[in-house]
């Protein structure tokens, strides 16, 4: 019997630690080739309040996962990274997503409940397009169903291999359904596929020519947009660790005999044992129209914190346990005013991703240079801090 009280439901699953502990059951999984990437497995999660989240793996862990997870069997889930979920289609609105990789443990749990957790959509809100077409839905004859449109018209299609037809189901809320509708005709519609999708092309990274734009006008095109830090976004870690020779990303290890702690970086794939923190900031920020959250690697973070991230570190490889802890030059960026220079990918552009990259940042008097004039400076090799009272953020002085 799995400890309950070590158990974190789906809510509460964030990005910042690995060290979660959750048990859940496989709603639905399918196999999906990404390209470079190769074969994946994809599932459904679900806990027992019915809070769902999808789950990934790669190739070489897939005939462990489905063997260990089958569908419908309760399982309890052990050290697994949470990380954004992305995609045109995805099958919960979840913002996060797991990934099970060498580090999961997968164990059985007595756990049983055989309620396959519809979250069946109105109608009306559907027609009246009240429901965001990048999250599949469910619909009675369908689950992860999802919204599209054709000659103007609001059509419910399949997702591929993500969607679960069900042909005269006996679940309760269809017994319901089907009541209702004894004397009701169903017409069929046939559902032609739309072709010629047209790809988003991105603009060259002209920080002279890109527009100043708000938030609500976003996932189109690289721009720049002038707003205030609502809060620092502590579902994340505000660091990560990075090899120190190749400077990508290190992934903790169980320590050796000798009790070094040690680290296999993502690039090189050998173990190591010589790592730095650095900064992999999110922040939620607003202007007149909306919010959204931006994300802001390690050496635009440094320029508007102050601070390098190793001189903010406590010396602990420890997973953070409480992320609302945050290293008080991080804290007193929430109020300021910036201008951000954001990068539109195809997360955002296409697949509705919500979180932007920030490859550059304005402050101060300079926020009204780039508002009348847009003319942005380098910030390269600089570390200044960063205030919105009319500090430059370490940035040159225009000529």
């Amino acid at each position: 019997m799995a400890n309950n009280a070590s158990l974190k439901p789906v809510k509460d699953l964030k990005p910042f630690k690995t060290k979660w502990r959750s048990q859940v059951k496989v709603l639905h999984s399918w196999l999906q080739n990404t390209g470079s990437g190769g074969e994946t497995l994809q599932m459904v999660l679900t806990n027992e309040q019915g809070e769902k989240i999808s789950a990934t793996c790669k190739r070489n862990h897939i005939l462990s996962v489905q063997r260990k997870l089958p569908l419908g069997k309760w399982c309890v889930l052990t050290t697994f990274s949470v990380s954004q979920a992305s995609g045109q289609y995805r099958p919960t609105s979840y913002p996060y997503k797991i990934t099970i990789s060498d580090e999961t443990v997968i164990t059985n749990s007595d756990l049983n409940q055989d309620s396959i957790f519809l979250s069946l959509a109105r109608y009306e809100d559907i027609i009246d397009g009240n429901l965001k077409t990048n999250f599949l839905i469910d619909v009675m004859g369908k689950s992860f169903a999802k919204i599209s449109f054709y000659r103007g018209e609001v059509k419910i299609t399949n997702d591929f291999d993500a969607s679960i037809v069900y042909l005269d189901p006996t679940m309760e809320k269809a017994l319901q359904f089907k009541e209702k509708l004894v004397e009701n005709e169903l017409p069929l519609a046939v559902i032609e596929k739309k072709n010629g999708k047209k790809e988003i092309v991105l603009q060259e990274d002209d920080w002279n020519k890109l527009e100043i734009k708000m938030i609500l006008e976003l996932f189109v095109e690289n721009c720049k947009i002038i707003c205030s830090t609502e809060a620092v976004d502590t579902d994340w870690a505000w660091f990560y660790f990075r090899h120190k020779g190749c400077k990508h990303r290190a992934i903790k290890l169980a320590s050796n005999h000798d009790d070094n702690q040690l680290w296999r970086c993502e690039k090189c794939q050998v173990k190591i044992t010589e790592v730095i923190p650095v900064f992999k900031l999110h922040l939620i920020v607003r202007d007149e129209t909306e919010t959204c959250k931006l994300m802001l690697l390690n050496t635009v973070a440094k320029t508007i914190v102050g601070h390098e991230a190793v001189d903010l570190w406590d010396g602990s490889y420890d997973e953070i346990e409480d992320p609302e802890l945050l290293p008080e030059p991080i804290r007193a960026l929430e109020g300021k005013s910036f201008c951000f220079g954001i990068s539109v990918n195809s997360d955002n552009a296409r697949d509705g991703a919500g979180t932007f990259k920030v490859l550059e940042v304005w402050s101060g008097d300079h926020i009204l240079k780039v508002e009348s004039q847009s003319e942005p400076t380098s910030m390269t090799g600089t570390s200044s801090s960063t205030l919105s009272s009319g500090a430059h953020a370490g940035r040159k002085q225009p000529k």
